[in-house]
């Protein structure tokens, strides 16, 4: 039940320990997700389902951006796969941890932003939210899109580890509800079918 947090929170703060115990790692790069947004659908079952991941995803960007002594670039990406995918003139950023549609992103294509953010010194101190929109409307490459990115200037909630609680007793009240209209409804009904046709059978 502690993966999460050992992984999404400790795992920063160690990986943050050891950068600047190095004295050479300038910026850390760290992949995260969507997790302003508590009482969203997906973090509500992403919590449920992962020992709170979303929640712990927070917490741990919130490390980085509280160290002084060392800089970050948070990435946000959609959802993450390597097929059926769109490519073109489909990339598309916001900086500032800015909200956008969610969309299916390629494994290779965030793995690209993640190595190409390195090269942009003011990508520095930045929360990019990275999806994909209709050929078209986006660009080919992350490379213009770096090249605009300015430092995170919004004040990021301090923790939302509560609401993010909250809001998973809350699914998992749902999804309790659900489950016991289902069985009143459905599965007791025909229980009581199948029991009455064996009883029918055994005359």
């Amino acid at each position: 039940p502690n993966h999460a947090r050992s992984i999404n929170y400790v795992g920063v703060q160690n990986l943050m320990d050891a950068c600047i115990e190095s004295k050479t790692c300038k910026r850390i790069v760290r992949i995260t997700g969507k997790g302003e947004d508590p009482f969203g659908i997906f973090s509500i079952l992403i919590n449920m389902l992962g020992s709170m991941a979303k929640a712990w995803n927070y917490e741990g960007e919130q490390l980085l951006r509280k160290c002084k002594d060392i800089d970050y670039t948070i990435v946000r990406p959609g959802v993450m796969g390597p097929e059926n995918i769109p490519t073109g003139k489909v990339l598309a950023l916001a900086d500032n941890g800015g909200d956008m549609k969610v969309s299916a992103v390629r494994y290779e294509d965030i793995a690209s932003l993640c190595v190409q953010s390195l090269d942009y010194e003011n990508c520095a101190r930045t929360t990019l939210t990275a999806m994909n929109v209709e050929e078209g409307e986006g660009e080919e490459t992350y490379a213009p899109l770096l090249a605009k990115v300015k430092p995170d200037s919004r004040e990021f909630p301090e923790t939302l580890l509560s609401e993010h609680k909250k809001a998973a007793r809350l699914g998992a009240t749902v999804l309790v509800g659900f489950l016991a209209i289902l069985v009143k409804a459905v599965i007791l009904p025909l229980g009581n079918l199948v029991a009455g046709g064996i009883m029918s059978l055994s005359k």
